[in-house]
């Protein structure tokens, strides 16, 4: 399998792009299925960039949410006969990214070092909508700056809860279908991080 490309934050898909299930996307995994390469390479130029973003804002430095995705792919691409057609493949496939964003987190003693410039731009701009020009960008540099330092002080539930519901923007139902928890327990482990947040931003 080909190596992942670089890619740039700036240029990932919308949180709706990247979960709608076209029929487009069905027949490409319906191919990938079937042992066509080049499917499986369509597959994952639609979703690497969104995996990388996980990785990053889950704490690993670029180069390994890179490693993390390749690596989610690579499992993919062994077991991809084994999904079921007819389920989300974005949400199977989520769910595999996820587990390997965690084993690279268990191998490095201490959390990534996130740059500000690997934060998704349109995270930080809905936060400082509004200021000035010049006075946003700073804003918006120093609040995502004190936000990635906040996500250590979240357990690891509330970390990827919080990731998955406010920086990638699924639902509540879409996350306790990838994690596999209740909707109450996914609420309760959102109200949990954002108080934590909030308190650590707003003290």
């Amino acid at each position: 399998m080909d190596a992942i490309k670089p890619a740039t934050l700036g240029e990932l898909p919308d949180s709706t792009a990247a979960r709608a299930e076209s029929p487009e996307v069905t027949a490409l995994v319906d191919r990938a299925k079937g042992g066509d390469a080049e499917a499986f390479s369509d597959l994952m130029r639609l979703y690497e960039r969104r995996v990388i973003a996980i990785g990053i804002q889950m704490g690993l430095s670029r180069d390994d949410a890179m490693d993390a995705c390749q690596d989610a792919f690579i499992k993919v691409f062994r077991y991809i006969r084994r999904f079921r057609s007819g389920e989300s493949f974005f949400k199977w496939l989520y769910r595999i990214a996820i587990h390997s964003v965690y084993d690279h987190l268990r191998k490095n003693r201490e959390p990534g070092v996130v740059s500000i410039e690997e934060v998704d731009p349109s995270v930080t701009g809905r936060m400082t909508d509004g200021a000035p020009e010049a006075d946003r960008t700073i804003a918006s540099a120093q609040l995502a700056r004190q936000l990635m330092d906040g996500l250590e002080l979240l357990s690891r539930q509330e970390r990827i809860v919080f990731v998955l519901r406010d920086l990638q923007e699924m639902s509540t139902a879409e996350i306790g279908t990838v994690l596999r928890l209740s909707q109450v327990t996914v609420r309760r482990h959102c109200s949990l991080a954002r108080e934590k947040l909030r308190r650590r931003l707003f003290p």
